[in-house]
């Protein structure tokens, strides 16, 4: 009877203990069904949003023209090659003036002439009274006449001489020694080196937002030297009915390596910006529902860390930058990497970085 006893002692301890161990494995199945998110976040601070648009823009200078031709002749010369500098009032090429020059003698006779004749009708008819009034102003119209086209012939003698009207480099000739030119044609294209500007065109929807005395990014693809800093020194008041656009002129700085006429020029020009406002990426952003949530880090009821859906309302974007203009507040804790996974309450383990802290510039 005793070691019936016994043994019946030992199994019931050995199924009291056994119990206990299922309770204890069954408490901490359960905890570890509880879904939990890895997670980062990021304090959310106030901070200055700027937004910008960029344009392409050309090189130019003001003093840019192409020289034509005054009078009709055929190129006897030039006295610069392309490249050279050319100073103001130097003469650049020569038309051929022979005609010229015998049209202007023929006319010196004619005035020399008529002249003569005018003058002693003019002596008799106002001293002696001879003659009639109308022959005597015949004669004055006659000298005037031909007085009036030797003076024009000087000045296209004169224009046989193309000079330059500033100083710049000769940068192409349109017509070679030989060739016959006329009024109005082009021949020769002098850029001044002076002083150089980019000019672009701003679309239209910016025409409240960029002005004169804007400050400017400029960069070139075809330079690896560093953004250049510049001022809008003149912005148009009107817009271009074909392309939309507004101009925009902004000067570059003079240097030793001059820029080249017709560089293409990227710039950047500000837009928009504010301050003190909550600016986050546009990744944390989520659609649900007809509106947008972002998750923040909160505590449930029991002190375990939880997602809490928030819903948002945006302001300006750039880029991957939006502002929240309601729904976050400073100092909330935006749930960063891991909230792609997330819904309202659900369980999270924070997994931060100790400095986290959301400032977009």
């Amino acid at each position: 009877m005793k070691k019936v006893s016994l043994f019946a002692s030992l199994l019931v301890l050995i199924t009291l203990g056994a119990c206990s161990g299922g309770e204890e494995a069954q408490t901490t199945t359960e905890e570890e069904l509880v879904k939990s998110v890895n997670i980062t976040t990021k304090t959310v601070e106030p901070s200055t949003f700027s937004s910008y648009v960029r344009v392409v823009g050309m090189v130019e200078t003001s003093n840019d023209i192409m020289i034509s031709a005054e009078v009709s002749g055929k190129v006897v010369s030039y006295n610069v090659k392309e490249g050279d500098i050319v100073r103001k009032g130097q003469t650049i090429l020569k038309i051929d003036d022979s005609k010229l020059k015998q049209e202007k003698a023929r006319l010196e006779a004619m005035t020399a002439q008529t002249k003569e004749t005018y003058e002693r009708l003019k002596k008799v008819y106002e001293e002696d009274g001879i003659g009639s009034e109308l022959d005597y102003l015949n004669a004055k119209f006659a000298y005037d006449q031909s007085n009036s086209a030797l003076e024009s012939i000087k000045v296209d003698l004169a224009n046989t001489n193309i000079t330059a009207p500033f100083t710049g480099r000769l940068e192409t000739r349109s017509v070679e020694v030989g060739e016959m030119v006329s009024p109005g044609l082009p021949v020769v294209r002098l850029i001044g080196s002076e002083q150089y500007m980019v000019a672009a065109g701003v679309p239209a929807r910016y025409a409240d937002a960029v002005s004169q005395g804007d400050e400017v990014d400029i960069w070139f693809d075809t330079q690896t030297k560093d953004t250049l800093s510049g001022t809008i020194r003149f912005a148009g008041s009107s817009i271009n009915p074909q392309n939309r656009t507004f101009r925009v002129e902004i000067d570059l700085p003079k240097r030793s390596n001059p820029y080249k006429v017709d560089m293409i020029a990227n710039l950047r020009l500000k837009t928009n910006q504010q301050e003190g406002v909550l600016v986050i990426s546009e990744e944390f952003v989520y659609s649900k529902d007809n509106s947008y949530v972002v998750y923040v880090l909160n505590q449930d009821e029991s002190g375990h860390d939880v997602a809490e859906e928030r819903v948002i309302t945006l302001g300006l974007s750039y880029k991957t930058d939006v502002i929240v203009e309601s729904g976050l507040n400073s100092g909330d804790k935006l749930i960063t990497l891991g909230s792609a996974f997330l819904d309202d309450g659900m369980r999270v383990t924070v997994k931060d970085d100790p400095s986290s802290t959301l400032a977009s510039n």
